[in-house]
């Protein structure tokens, strides 16, 4: 049997009502030029009116274009914007009014809590710009698994901070390096050292990547990847092998030419590529070298990379040279810190054992895809026998 409230609940909640409405209708909202305004009361649903927002905002502006290309929202939009606009646009346009949706989590705090203001653990865009600035707000975003919920808190920037500065300090030396530049010192991609050419060929690779990352909305990857290029690549690696070339070769060489060809391509590439992500301090690294600001740096797109500069061979050579130089500096570490030398010029006889170091390495390198062989052509062969025993089963039903 069903019970009905009582009958004094349903005066009290009638009369509460009332009281709503008399106390709206005595609120007179007026426009810029001092006309009152007329309340709507013309509302279907609201979320059918959220799910027609496709129709009177894209299809009326000239700026705009219909159907969007994205929707962004929070997971629990699944069930609302995201489903009332679908059904929508379906039942009036015969399709979805969106190319694309990207949902991302909640914000928490560092320690994974909702925030609220009992617990005082509420952290306030505009308060980590005050302190941190925008673009530290910005590389959170990016730097954070959004397909989970997002983790914020000041130790959270503060290491966000870290990585900002390293690739600033990236921007810096770049610019500090092609002082004077000019298109004179350009030098071809055939006529570089194999140095340079292994650092086009890093850089052919990560600009596949983040095309590809950009168009499945994985920012995190994109900075993941740019952190670690700036970071280990460059900072610790071809920045360090060819401050002497900066500094000690002649002006004319086609070693120290390659190098700041090989930098000016590097620098145009990473302000292109951070402009989204640290979009002031790409502006600012890229109006120090280009003076324009009427040529800004967010008016450009990805710069198209020559397909010649994908070099495989080059790829496995400096990866061997990388692993035995890795050998080589932990040798000269161990040195120092035993006192024998004190800068690592001073080694010597090290030279001796590098060759041995090489084809140590090669063969850990040889026997790895040699199991990597194996590993895949075992993984065919499961997949045959699978594919023949479904077949018999097939078969076998079929009889």
């Amino acid at each position: 049997m069903i019970r009905r409230p009582p009958r004094s609940t349903h005066c009290i909640s009638s009369a509460a009502s009332d009281v709503y409405k008399r106390q709206v209708d005595k609120i007179v909202l007026k426009s810029n030029s001092g006309e009152p305004m007329k309340r709507e009361s013309d509302l279907i649903d609201v979320w059918f009116d959220s799910g027609s927002t496709h129709s009177f905002v894209l299809e009326e502006r000239d700026d705009l274009f219909w159907p969007a290309s994205l929707y962004l929202e929070g997971t629990d939009q699944h069930r609302g914007w995201f489903h009332s606009s679908l059904l929508e646009s379906c039942g009036t346009r015969g399709r979805a009014p969106y190319d694309a949706v990207l949902t991302h989590g909640f914000v928490l705090d560092q320690q994974g809590r909702k925030m609220s203001k009992s617990l005082g653990n509420i952290t306030a865009p505009q308060k980590v710009i005050n302190e941190f600035g925008a673009d530290i707000l910005r590389l959170w975003v990016v730097g954070s698994d959004y397909y989970d919920d997002l983790r914020i808190g000041k130790e959270i920037l503060i290491r966000h901070s870290d990585h900002y500065r390293r690739l600033r300090n990236t921007l810096r030396y770049l610019l500090g390096a092609l002082n004077d530049f000019s298109e004179n010192e350009r030098i071809n991609f055939t006529e570089m050292p194999e140095l340079e050419q292994w650092v086009l060929h890093r850089v052919y690779e990560l600009s596949e990547k983040i095309l590809e990352n950009t168009e499945k909305f994985n920012l995190h990857d994109i900075y993941i990847d740019i952190h670690n290029f700036c970071t280990i690549d460059l900072s610790a690696f071809y920045f360090d092998i060819r401050k002497d070339t900066l500094y000690c070769e002649n002006l004319s060489s086609t070693e120290r030419k390659s190098c700041r060809t090989v930098m000016d391509i590097l620098f145009q590439s990473l302000t292109t590529w951070l402009a989204p992500i640290i979009c002031f301090t790409a502006e600012e690294a890229w109006q120090s070298w280009i003076g324009d600001p009427e040529n800004s740096v967010h008016l450009r797109s990805y710069d198209p990379i020559p397909s010649n500069w994908a070099n495989r061979d080059i790829a496995a050579r400096w990866d061997v040279i990388r692993r035995v130089r890795q050998v080589v500096m932990g040798a000269l570490e161990n040195a120092r810190n035993d006192g024998k030398i004190g800068a690592s010029l001073q080694a010597a006889g090290v030279h001796q054992h590098v060759e041995g170091v090489v084809v140590e390495v090669r063969e850990r390198l040889r026997r790895r895809e040699e199991q990597q062989e194996r590993d895949r052509r075992e993984e065919e062969q499961r997949h045959e026998d699978n594919e023949d025993a479904a077949d018999c089963e097939r078969a076998a039903r079929a009889a």
